[in-house]
């Protein structure tokens, strides 16, 4: 996806990713990629909307694709709890215990007083 050339504020890539949210979570997926597509153009070295895109494919079950944009953020951002936790998720589901356990760990290494550590934690005691 090419970088788009726009100036946006910080308040307004905050409204973009709440309303791509805000769509997913009421069940209008194709409403949320195209929000999230925009905001991947806008800030191409950011994991966030790239995780963001991944919830929405986790949200329709589609785990495998999931799987490709939190590796994506990862590659981008390889420092981001919030990348691993989704991506060690994405693997429980799909019952890859093995790659599931090492994202967990890594997001619990990563920043272990975080509400991501302890979401990581929480599955990694349903795998045990």
């Amino acid at each position: 996806m090419p970088k788009l050339d726009v100036e946006v504020s910080q308040e307004e890539l905050t409204f973009l990713m709440e309303a791509a949210t805000i769509y997913r979570d009421a069940g209008k997926y194709e409403q949320a990629r195209d929000v999230v597509r925009g905001l991947i153009a806008l800030r191409p070295d950011s994991d966030i909307p790239l995780v963001t895109y991944g919830t929405i494919l986790f949200a329709e079950n589609n785990f495998e694709e999931a799987i490709s944009y939190y590796q994506k953020a990862v590659e981008k951002q390889p420092h981001s709890a919030y990348a691993h936790v989704h991506l060690g998720e994405a693997f429980f589901m799909k019952k890859e215990f093995s790659m599931a356990r090492e994202n967990l760990s890594r997001a619990i290494e990563l920043s272990p007083e975080s509400p991501y550590a302890q979401l990581a934690q929480s599955i990694l005691e349903v795998i045990e």
